[in-house]
């Protein structure tokens, strides 16, 4: 297993946010994570690249513990690739620079590779001709673009996307989402929270569904999505299918 979660527990003061989460994900497989709004879907893939601290349980990725004392926070944050909602690029930097600068902080290479190496990850996300606007000259979709690609230059072992189309016009989803499958169809292992069903259907190997900061379903996307077990479950499923 690549990712391997044991009885995770996570509270915001009294605010129990994560309630006890087991999960595994192995190599290569896409892991979608659905549900409403503050049922810990968030919380659980910031926990896992040690953007929150846990209060129990233990988070192993590539056979790392990663709340371990004395963990080296730049490797793991390299291995494990982050995607957001709302982009996060640095608006006086262009394309190019906003994936180079990564490689530079971290793996402190030289500029020139970094440079090399953020081109070559623009032209993979379909940006080779924007290397150099900045990201008020890009759509949103093309800044989504850009911060995967910012992701994949660390050459991570797992990628995390967090709603990463819920900040889009509706007409943008699709660019990002069809980068997300192209991912998908090469083997990169991935964690997606997403509202985007048809995509949860069509690429995720699994899908888990939480509430209340439990997962109450787990199963392949269709098989959960066609006869969930649970009333809450079955309650979503039909206000968004």
């Amino acid at each position: 297993m690549i990712v391997q979660l044991d009885n995770i527990k996570k509270s915001f003061d009294q605010l129990k946010v994560i309630n006890g989460v087991s999960l595994e994900v192995e190599k290569g497989q896409v892991l979608v994570i659905v549900g409403p709004s503050g049922s810990g879907k968030s919380t659980l893939l910031r926990v896992i690249n040690a953007l929150e601290p846990i209060d129990s349980g233990q988070v192993i990725v590539n056979g790392v513990n990663v709340h371990s004392p004395g963990i080296d926070i730049y490797r793991l944050r390299s291995e494990v690739g982050m995607v957001f909602q709302n982009f996060n690029l640095f608006p006086h930097f262009t394309a190019l620079d906003n994936v180079a600068i990564g490689l530079r902080v971290v793996k402190k290479l030289p500029m020139k590779r970094c440079r090399e190496a953020a081109s070559v990850r623009l032209a993979d996300v379909g940006l080779a001709d924007r290397s150099h606007h900045y990201p008020s000259q890009l759509s949103g979709g093309q800044q989504q673009r850009v911060a995967i690609a910012r992701a994949l230059a660390m050459e991570p072992k797992v990628m995390l996307f967090d709603e990463p189309t819920s900040a889009l016009d509706p007409e943008l989803v699709g660019e990002v989402l069809e980068v997300m499958r192209k991912l998908a169809e090469k083997g990169m292992t991935m964690l997606v929270v997403t509202h985007e069903m048809g995509f949860a259907k069509e690429v995720g190997h699994q899908l888990i569904f939480m509430d209340e900061g439990m997962i109450i379903e787990k199963g392949e996307p269709a098989e959960v999505f066609n006869n969930p077990q649970q009333n809450r479950a079955r309650e979503f499923f039909r206000m968004i299918l």
